[in-house]
């Protein structure tokens, strides 16, 4: 949930790291105005809540403490030298390589990673950094699975650390990509999209000269918006790689970035949850996206995670309360009633029950202002209204929830 939005008496459900990895709460910890300044102060933007009397959700990751913080860093700053006209430090990118070379160590021992974190970032700056680190976090993750599974042949240290490199430095031709494009609060115009289109091809020569990244590193900065299908783009307006000439890596990082992109929240738009994300791809499986990757795609996810707020068909809202998904190696979604908005629910509040059937849940967010905010923009929000109601209302809520619906439907009915 976005810090912005959590008052008392709400408790968070995860450590919390400071950007460079310094521990500012541990879980458990109640919420304060003093926390959550410090919070927002260093560009935490949301978090994992739960009221005092939910159970915590315990996620072990296998990612060494402060190596996501480091990585983001090491991104700001060869983004940083580019923007400003100087080649990137032969050290710095050295230094990446051997953080990206301990990820791919730590997410291929034991048991493998499933990600069942929310996201829900909107500020440039930190999406930018995000991105890249959640990327590479996929792709690498993404190709244990096509490794094990057989769909990646020949897959030795090297193409893992290619792949890494590839993923982490995918979107450095957005340096040179104008403010007034890339932080634009709205939809992209024609022209703005004939600029963008522009930052493979930017990042490609930028990279060209750096002879001691491999061929394959500038392949995924060149062509991870090419498309299966040819409907993409890359190097050169109106010519598209396409099919097997499509190099497999390149292919698979395409996929980790288009389901980040999708499932994050930006100025403009609402991330979609996972679940959401994953019909996206497996619906491209063969046209975009590689047919036999884009399905590994929900061995690697959780559909479902905690903390997710679903609005079902019957307009009650419900939290996932444990993670989970709906196929047959899944564990089902359990998950609690919150709030209603429609008068005819028959599921009652505080009403606890597993999640079956996709088809009962019409869309979903991180937070009530997401949750209301999709439902206007991208469903019937008339579904919920009743006879002489020409507006839809918060019909009931949990104690907790009752002032987040609330705010959340003013804001979208004014």
């Amino acid at each position: 949930m976005p810090v912005s939005e959590i008052q008392p008496p709400w408790v968070i459900d995860e450590d919390i790291l400071s950007p460079s990895g310094v521990p500012l709460v541990v879980s458990g910890a109640p919420i304060t105005p003093s926390l959550k300044n410090a919070m927002i102060r260093n560009g935490i933007m949301t978090i994992r809540v739960r009221t005092p009397d939910e159970k915590s959700y315990d996620h072990k990751s296998p990612i060494p403490v402060g190596l996501k913080a480091t990585v983001k860093q090491g991104v700001q700053k060869i983004m940083h030298q580019t923007s400003r006209g100087r080649r990137i430090s032969p050290k710095l990118l050295a230094e990446v390589e051997g953080q990206i070379s301990i990820l791919i160590e730590a997410l291929f021992a034991g048991e493998g990673h499933v990600f069942s974190e929310l996201r829900s970032l909107s500020n440039h700056s930190e999406y930018t950094y995000e991105h890249s680190w959640s990327v590479t976090l996929f792709s690498v993750v993404l190709s244990r699975a096509a490794w094990e599974s057989g769909v990646l042949k020949r897959f030795d240290y090297t193409a893992r650390l290619n792949l890494g490199m590839g993923a982490v430095l995918h979107d450095i031709g957005k340096t040179f990509v104008p403010p007034d494009i890339l932080d634009k609060p709205g939809p992209l115009d024609e022209a703005e999209w004939d600029v963008m289109r522009l930052h493979p091809k930017k990042g490609f020569d930028l990279l060209r000269s750096y002879n001691y990244l491999m061929p394959m590193v500038r392949a995924i900065v060149a062509f991870h918006h090419e498309r299966l299908d040819g409907s993409g783009y890359g190097l050169v307006k109106g010519k598209h790689l396409d099919g097997e000439n499509i190099p497999m890596l390149v292919r698979l990082v395409s996929i980790a970035d288009a389901f980040d992109a999708m499932t994050s929240s930006r100025p403009y738009k609402r991330g979609m949850l996972p679940f959401e994300a994953l019909e996206v791809v497996l619906d491209g499986a063969g046209s975009q996206f590689d047919p036999d990757i884009a399905p590994l795609m929900g061995r690697v996810v959780v559909p479902f995670p905690a903390g997710s707020l679903l609005l079902m068909k019957d307009g009650s809202v419900a939290s996932v309360q444990t993670p989970g998904g709906l196929n047959e190696r899944s564990q089902r979604p359990e998950c609690i009633t919150v709030a209603s908005l429609s008068k005819e629910v028959r599921r009652p509040l505080g009403d606890v029950f597993t999640l079956k059937d996709r088809l009962d849940v019409l869309l979903g967010a991180t937070c009530p202002e997401g949750l209301v905010e999709r439902l206007f923009k991208e469903g019937d929000s008339r579904m919920f209204t009743r006879g002489g109601d020409k507006r839809i209302s918060l019909q009931a809520a949990l104690p907790l929830w009752d002032e987040l619906f609330s705010k959340a439907l003013e804001k979208a009915l004014t």
